[in-house]
């Protein structure tokens, strides 16, 4: 038999599949549904019995009930992959999938994980569980009213800490501002008409960091994602500045630390799959 591990984001769904059949890559997330591409693994792959989804976007007992940056085909994902091929199935936020990755990895039970990519999340692993909330939507830091901004966000708000700190809100800054070329944080620090995007993201992203650690108090605080990836800088520039807006207790000892982890979020669909 073999087990299904799917990172399903903003951009890309990455997947790797374990066992009697071994196989693993990604398609724009874009492309096709889960429950299609489900389908899709079952029929090419007969002998999945585990399925472990990190999706981002809010999910609660199975349901994916928000996505603001995804198409959706099958809200009722779990009870889909039950229905229809006897197969269970865990779906977890991508960030809470991080979280626990990045727990184990950083050997620590008090960690909080903020990502920049697409979009901006948190998830947060307290004495080594994912704290979820009452429909699993704790930590939703990219979501958290922060300054207004002359477009909206994919959740429908015009003031999230997303549309600053996440490779969404540059692009949509940029095309604000009618700013060309990539939506490179160190390009655009080089760039005169451009450069107060780059100063809004880093502000905005230690404010956000700030918020976590006060309301959370994380032993490690890690950060990853594909804008983080590109620009580590951002990590050294919220270190340095973290304690002029956390709780200033809440900071003490605190380790701050760029994800090593080429994938936490799948890495965390794979530890998903040994609770099934």
């Amino acid at each position: 038999m073999s087990r299904l591990a799917v990172d399903l984001g903003g951009t890309w769904l990455r997947y790797e599949l374990t066992g009697e059949n071994e196989a693993c890559g990604k398609i724009p997330s874009d492309s096709t549904g889960i429950g299609e591409f489900i389908s899709l693994m079952v029929k090419n792959y007969g002998d999945i019995d585990a399925i472990a989804i990190s999706f981002a976007g809010q999910v609660h007992d199975g349901v994916i009930i928000s996505s603001p940056n995804i198409h959706v085909d099958e809200p009722e994902i779990e009870a889909f992959a039950m229905a229809k091929f006897g197969i269970p199935l865990r779906i977890e936020n991508d960030l809470n999938c991080a979280a626990l990755a990045e727990s184990v990895y950083w050997n620590e039970k008090f960690t909080a994980a903020i990502y920049s990519g697409t979009g901006l999340g948190c998830g947060i692993v307290e004495d080594g569980e994912i704290v979820h909330g009452w429909r699993s939507l704790a930590g939703e830091i990219g979501h958290v009213p922060y300054k207004k901004a002359p477009f909206r966000c994919g959740c429908g708000k015009d003031n999230c800490y997303e549309l600053y700190a996440s490779g969404s809100g540059i692009e949509k800054w940029m095309k604000h501002k009618g700013c060309t070329g990539t939506p490179d944080l160190s390009r655009l620090r080089q760039d005169a008409k451009c450069s107060d995007i780059a100063k809004m993201f880093d502000e905005a992203l230690v404010r956000a960091a700030a918020t976590v650690v006060t309301l959370f108090n994380p032993k490690v605080l890690v950060f990853g994602g594909g804008v983080i990836l590109k620009n580590p800088d951002v990590v050294e520039n919220v270190k340095n500045s973290i304690e002029e807006y956390a709780l200033a207790v809440s900071c003490e000892d605190l380790r701050i630390e760029p994800s090593h982890m080429e994938n936490a979020s799948l890495e965390g669909a794979k530890l998903l799959l040994d609770t099934i």
